[in-house]
């Protein structure tokens, strides 16, 4: 750990190159074009497993086509110096964080290694770096030890801060979860339902106290359709989240005291339309239910965690490529994962991919794995897919070291030991090259015109300082910008 910063940058480099070389190496010998990942993924062979057949070839090229129409617009800048008048002289305008939200799982790499460990600070480098979002929280047994004391903050403020400063805004995880280790520890103390509803709303209040000005979304409720008979017998005096009506209370109750955050329910598990996949029916109709009910629900959240088949209770013999009895042979396919994403639209809501991990095992030494590069080429291949949806706004990485903060124990951007991974190297080039704007040259009465993503825009004109904008009114249009003296 003593190297100075140059020598870590030059490592990093040649790290990126090396990796970037064995994909296009490996691609080549299977006749694919050195083009990945931003297009070879689409035109993969049948050996290289990436999500990718002949059936998904035309709904990745149309999801590439409507990133061009959706993400994007027209824009002229129009630059004016102090008095006014228009600017003059070489100009660079260049994306600096896309309105898309990009995000990464900060609490679970902060809450579960120590803070003087050298692979924390890669990760939190790693999720400065590439995302633009933090997902931040705690499970109510964490942030409440006693019934009656003082609540624990510590976390939470910690990571808090360390958006702040980054200037990064945040999602909180999450508010009601009845999972056993998300319960409050002394649940057993509680002595009817009517007594769990008043610290239900205590613990929403106290949440709302403590962060709703810094924080403006929320996932109020979690996991509800999951496992019901499991959570009853943990708790059969909590209020059931499994009963929509149930739900919709908790989220009027946060609406009461977050009136203006974006409100979540978000549930598990691979969506597809496979007739098999019973639960997948099952989220849908208990959100519907929940929007029927009237509940001031904002934003439908979705846990895309494709974790290996055995995490479904099914053989080990199943694998990616075959999917499972229950999501059907497509759930890991880029045409099932788009259809999936399709139906979970119907609801009429935004959705929000709260969680996200790649095609991973649940446990080391578990059969059926992907490459490395494989796991990079399908996170890709996802990552296309929900840029592409007009009604997705969020995507968080749950995983950003191999089984830290997550079951997934193959799908991080950084192994155990620190070690980059070329899922790193695959998100940094897409999220921060491949869509990516700027624009260059000598402003025209003042007035730059280019076609970019939509997000925040940092321009240096001339001997001006740096200002920042935001590009944000879909449709495009003329934006001014005022320079400082």
């Amino acid at each position: 750990m003593g190297k100075s910063l140059a020598q870590r940058n030059t490592n990093n480099q040649m790290k990126r190159r090396h990796f970037l070389s064995r994909l296009a190496l490996g691609a080549a010998a299977l006749g694919v074009p050195r083009l990945w990942p931003s297009a070879a993924a689409a035109e993969s062979s049948t050996t290289f497993f990436d999500g990718m057949d002949e059936v998904a070839r035309p709904v990745m090229a149309d999801a590439r086509r409507r990133i061009e129409q959706i993400r994007k617009a027209d824009w002229t800048i129009r630059f004016l110096k102090p008095d006014g008048s228009p600017a003059t002289g070489p100009a660079d305008i260049q994306l600096k964080r896309h309105q898309f939200a990009f995000g990464a799982n900060l609490t679970g790499v902060s809450a579960h290694l120590a803070p003087d460990s050298p692979v924390r600070s890669r990760a939190l480098g790693m999720i400065e770096e590439v995302f633009n979002f933090a997902r931040v929280g705690n499970f109510w047994s964490n942030m409440a030890p006693t019934k009656d004391g003082p609540l624990d903050w510590e976390r939470v403020d910690r990571d808090v801060k360390w958006a702040q400063d980054r200037d990064m805004p945040m999602r909180f995880h999450c508010l009601i979860y009845t999972v056993t280790d998300a319960l409050p520890t002394w649940h057993a103390d509680v002595k009817s339902t009517d007594e769990w509803w008043l610290l239900i709303e205590g613990r929403i209040r106290a949440t709302a106290e403590r962060y709703g000005r810094v924080i403006h979304e929320y996932d109020v409720i979690n996991e509800m359709v999951d496992n019901p008979e499991g959570k009853r017998r943990a708790c059969p005096l909590f209020p059931q989240l499994v009963d929509p009506e149930n739900g919709a209370r908790i989220v009027r109750l946060a609406r009461k005291y977050l009136p203006d955050a974006a409100l979540v329910s978000t549930e598990e598990r691979i969506i597809t339309t496979a007739p098999t996949n019973l639960h997948a029916k099952q989220v849908v109709q208990y959100q519907k239910a929940l929007l029927d009910l009237g509940a001031p629900v904002d934003v439908i959240g979705f846990q895309g965690h494709y974790h290996h088949p055995d995490d479904f209770h099914h053989p080990d013999s199943w694998t990616f490529q075959q999917g499972t009895p229950e999501a059907g042979p497509e759930a890991y396919m880029m045409k099932g994962v788009s259809d999936g994403l399709d139906w979970l639209a119907t609801l009429g809501k935004p959705i929000h991919i709260t969680e996200f991990t790649g095609p991973s095992r649940v446990q080391a030494g578990s059969p059926g794995g992907l490459t490395p590069e494989e796991e990079a080429a399908w996170v890709v291949n996802f990552y296309t897919l929900a840029f592409s949806k007009p009604y997705i706004e969020e995507l968080v990485s749950w995983n950003v070291i191999d089984g830290v903060g997550g079951r997934a124990v193959d799908a991080g951007m950084l192994t155990k030991k620190g070690e980059e991974k070329p899922l790193y190297f695959a998100l940094k080039k897409l999220l921060m090259e491949d869509w990516t704007s700027r624009w260059s040259g000598s402003l025209a009465n003042g007035a730059a015109a280019f076609r970019g993503f939509y997000g925040t825009y940092e321009a240096k004109v001339g001997n001006y300082p740096p200002v920042k904008f935001q590009a944000h009114a879909k449709g495009g249009g003329e934006i001014i910008v005022r320079l400082a003296s």
